[in-house]
């Protein structure tokens, strides 16, 4: 088994390299255009395009049959992140899982909305296609798996039963059965025709987070919160082995069955990748910049791309084994430790760098620029996609409506905002970022930390 460590490159994201059509790939394979963290990466059964999901509320279709790759089309209207991408086979179509509760189909030439798909009352956590592309399956925290028909562009059967947050959806190879697994540990079959459920697979004594197919049809991968990655025989409901148990919950896990290959991404940054014949571990690898919450092996099974706290997707070489080719940049990741930063630069980049920068642009952000925010009334910039509650709110952003933000947080200051759980105890803490936006917002502060890409 080869073993390595790579630390994430330093990359300054450059505006003008995420509109369509743009070269965003360097040499070393990495895919770059999000504004950021990347929740989910799918490779085309021909392996020849790609889909990403991230945190900044947009799809990315990439070309990878061009030398760089490039963005084929950019798709930025959801109002949450994008958790889930499924090409749709026989199709130049796409589906998408999102934040904001809905399903949504896309067309991935021009990058136009088909339709959308609306029912769930909590964020979409999973989504997955058939593989004759007429249904989707999305699994969502509103503890229900809702299956939609893609032909027809309506709604399928609602299938209820988890008694909590269901966090993952899979297809029999057949299209007749749909599988979820969620929180409360259980893997559950349901029929595709009518919804109805079949049995209770299998029962884990820890939530599960991810699943996987083995392409053969006979067994089902999951992942889990106690870290391990297990695999269960599909007709008797036994758990016939345990491939590796993580130090973190394990937060990604993808197959190419051609290739014999499987693979899992954990809490604590390690890919391991396992040869489907042997069952023994062929590659480990450590991404030390987070968590690894998107994988996929390339259509040639000799490398992989995969997600995590970055803007970029990068791309891992393993056959033949080639060493990373780390760019560096000046100005730190966001979520790079420095003990030389300034307390209050150092809450910016773990607490606001993801959604929001500290430039005039706010494109491929999930939140607007914060330059000028002192004095300003609150969804107010030009421009920007405000939630409603922002929008109807009646007050200014200062020193006082900031601190109160954080100390009680998003959802209780403003109730229906996007802006995620983001909450300062410590009030030395909220008294440093403030102080820190004051000198930032007037381009006043020692570094400009959205030039990290956050």
């Amino acid at each position: 088994m080869r073993k390595r460590a790579w630390r994430a490159p330093f990359i300054m994201l450059i505006a003008g390299l995420t509109v369509a059509g743009a070269a965003v790939a360097n040499n070393d394979g990495a895919l770059r255009g999000h504004g950021g963290p990347v929740k989910s990466v799918a490779i085309s059964p021909d392996g020849k395009g790609a889909l990403t999901g991230s945190f900044d509320y947009s799809m990315i279709y990439w070309r990878l049959d061009e030398e760089p790759a490039r963005i084929g089309s950019r798709i930025s209207d959801h109002d949450g992140a994008v958790n889930g991408a499924r090409f749709v086979p026989g199709a130049d179509q796409a589906v998408t899982a999102s934040d904001d509760g809905s399903v949504a189909l896309w067309d991935l030439s021009s990058g136009a909305l088909i339709h959308r798909f609306k029912g769930h009352t909590h964020k979409v956590v999973s989504v997955a296609v058939t593989r004759d592309g007429r249904w989707a399956a999305s699994a969502a925290w509103d503890r229900t798996v809702r299956l939609w028909d893609l032909k027809a562009m309506k709604p399928g059967p609602v299938l209820e039963g988890h008694d909590n947050t269901v966090n993952a959806v899979v297809f029999s190879n057949d299209g007749q059965f749909v599988y979820s697994a969620g929180y409360n540990g259980e893997i559950r079959q349901w029929k595709v025709a009518g919804g109805e459920p079949v049995r209770t697979v299998y029962k884990h004594g820890w939530g599960i987070n991810v699943m996987a197919g083995t392409g053969h049809g006979f067994h089902l991968l999951f992942g889990s919160l106690d870290g391990s990655v297990g695999m269960v025989e599909l007709a008797s409901g036994q758990l016939v082995r345990t491939l590796h148990r993580f130090e973190r919950p394990v937060l990604s896990l993808t197959s190419l069955p051609e290739h014999n290959t499987v693979a899992a991404g954990s809490g604590d940054g390690f890919i391991y990748v396992w040869d489907t014949v042997s069952w023994k571990a062929k590659y480990q690898h450590q991404f030390t910049e987070g968590p690894v919450w998107a994988l996929a092996f390339s259509g040639d099974g000799k490398g992989m791309y995969f997600g995590g706290l970055d803007d970029h997707v990068a791309y891992w070489q393993m056959d033949p084994d080639r060493p990373f080719e780390v760019a560096q940049s000046e100005a730190p990741r966001r979520f790079q430790k420095s003990e030389g930063l300034d307390p209050g630069e150092r809450q910016f980049a773990r607490k606001c760098s993801i959604c929001h920068s500290l430039g005039a642009d706010h494109a491929n952000r999930a939140g607007p620029s914060l330059i000028g925010v002192f004095g300003r009334k609150v969804g107010t910039v030009p421009g920007y996609a405000y939630s409603a509650s922002l929008k109807g709110a009646d007050f200014v952003w200062n020193e006082h409506t900031i601190d109160r933000l954080f100390a009680e947080g998003p959802e209780k200051f403003v109730p229906g905002t996007k802006m995620p759980l983001q909450k300062m105890s410590k009030q030395d803490e909220r008294l440093a970022l403030i102080n820190y936006l004051k000198r930032a917002t007037k381009g006043e502060a020692q570094k400009d930390t959205s030039q990290s890409g956050g």
